[in-house]
């Protein structure tokens, strides 16, 4: 006989399905406590519950710049976009020469 069984690495959005679904059944069931506890825990403490690994967790981002290394970078930024404004403005020159005054 052939179960039903999730798979033991999953995505977290896979593991709110079968949450779901355990939710759903248990409530089909009449067990109404049992649900509210399943409902209470989210996706990744329901996989791990359940001994399934999840993969690709979400992560916050632990690279974040200061304040300080932002500004400098956005120093860099205008400096350099001046320096190419310069450069297209020499360019604008040579393409179309400004009318001479008489």
């Amino acid at each position: 006989m052939r179960t039903n069984k999730p798979p033991k690495q999953m995505t977290e959005e896979e593991a709110e399905v079968y949450q779901q679904k355990a939710i759903r059944g248990l409530e089909n069931l009449g067990l109404e406590d049992e649900a509210d506890d399943v409902a209470d825990l989210t996706p990744a403490e329901y996989a791990e519950e359940k001994g399934i690994e999840i993969l690709n967790p979400k992560r916050r981002a632990t690279n974040m710049a200061s304040k300080q290394e932002l500004e400098r970078q956005v120093r860099e930024l205008e400096e350099e976009n001046e320096e190419l404004q310069g450069r297209l403005d020499e360019v604008l020159d040579i393409v179309a020469p400004p009318e001479e005054e008489e």
